[in-house]
């Protein structure tokens, strides 16, 4: 299992490359999580609800404005820089990361925000293609920077929605609101129960110290940009259109059930959806009774769902799930987030939790002769930005 790096050893690291790299000391710096979702997968764009939380690892970022007018990154890990006016017009690169911090400048100057020069150094530990959102903690990261360096702040669900823009108008993935959201807004020991129509939040404790997160990153990394995920989001919005409701969220499973649909892919979409939401509200309440076992039920189910329905599984993460679900200690385990590879999460006990790691890391080398990185987490703070 993976070693936890506390936040404070990597905001070390940046502050440390940012020196060597620009020959002067940073101002300030900034944290931004990755997330997880416990439960209401491929649900947000559906107006449905979701229940994330942001994790413990994060995208940090050390920097400093400067007198250039320019934006100069430096990324530690890759060793990789670039350099840009962000006042300029701003054009998307096929498959660049550079599409978020360019997206987040562009939605900026619609808004009429000047954005000033800086210099910034960069490391992340956020797993990157494994379904844990590291693009929705490069764009908040970027954001934070631009209100930080302007001295206001947006509303933070405003800041969630201008990240979504610069996903899908320069990353062009068409994804729903929770990502952002998750980064942006979570508390800590709190998972973010969001309506994803109105946009409404609650926060739901997860505090039981014998319960844990366990996360399983398959290593087989997804491609969102391949056009899947965009078809699955057609599929809903054909689903609600023959049903004659503005969102799937608005339909009811009685009526999916008995409604007779175009073609059996559309129905089966729409299963998964209005399915997942009622899940979704199940486990709110499993969760406040600390009914952990009748949660895992609910998490084993919506794996199912986006197995079989959704269509959004792959045999790596069908493997994952399903040991997982045979394991002493784990009340529930599904594939998370877009699909087509990434990540597992388990609900675990926390005692068992080395375990379980173990037998998950060797099996699974055994089965596909591939490193699972496996790790615990808690409920993270969202997004934060401080001077050093």
């Amino acid at each position: 299992m993976d070693k936890f790096v506390p936040q404070s050893e990597l905001i070390e690291k940046v502050e440390s490359g940012f020196h060597s790299h620009f020959g002067r000391p940073a101002t300030h710096y900034v944290a931004s999580p990755g997330r997880l979702n416990v439960i209401g997968e491929h649900v947000d764009y559906a107006g449905g609800y979701v229940l994330p939380a942001a994790i413990e690892r994060w995208i940090v970022a050390a920097f400093r404005a400067n007198e250039d007018g320019v934006v100069r990154i430096w990324d530690v890990k890759f060793e990789d820089k670039a350099e840009f006016d962000p006042n300029a017009p701003l054009k998307a690169e096929p498959k660049s990361w550079l599409n978020y911090p360019k997206g987040v400048f562009a939605q900026f100057q619609k808004i009429g925000w000047e954005i000033p020069g800086f210099d910034i150094c960069m490391f992340s530990n956020v797993p990157t293609g494994g379904g844990l959102s590291s693009s929705a903690a490069l764009e908040a990261l970027f954001a934070t920077v631009v209100e930080e360096l302007n001295g206001k702040k947006l509303d933070k669900m405003e800041k969630a929605l201008l990240c979504q823009k610069a996903e899908h108008e320069y990353a062009g993935v068409p994804c729903g609101i929770m990502d952002q959201a998750a980064v942006i807004l979570s508390e800590k020991d709190c998972l973010l129960q969001l309506n994803c129509k109105d946009l409404t939040i609650e926060t739901v404790p997860f505090t039981n110290p014998e319960i844990g997160l366990l996360i399983i990153d398959s290593n087989v990394h997804h491609e969102l940009v391949d056009g899947e995920y965009e078809k699955r989001r057609n599929d809903c919005e054909q689903a609600a259109s023959e049903l004659g409701v503005e969102l799937l969220c608005d339909a009811t499973v009685e009526q999916v059930n008995a409604f007779e649909f175009s073609n059996s892919r559309v129905r089966r979409r729409a299963l998964h959806v209005v399915n997942e939401i009622q899940r979704n509200k199940q486990m709110e309440v499993c969760l406040q009774n600390q009914d952990y076992a009748k949660a895992g039920k609910l998490i084993q189910q919506s794996h199912n769902s986006l197995q079989y329905r959704f269509e959004v599984s792959c045999p790596e993460l069908d493997f994952i799930a399903g040991l997982c679900n045979s394991l002493n200690g784990v009340y529930g385990a599904r594939m998370m987030g877009g699909g087509f590879g990434g990540s597992v999460i388990a609900m675990i006990e926390m005692d068992q939790a080395d375990e379980i790691a173990a037998t998950v890391e060797s099996r699974y080398k055994e089965q596909f002769d591939i490193n699972a990185a496996v790790f615990l987490t808690r409920p993270a703070q969202g997004v934060t930005c401080e001077t050093f």
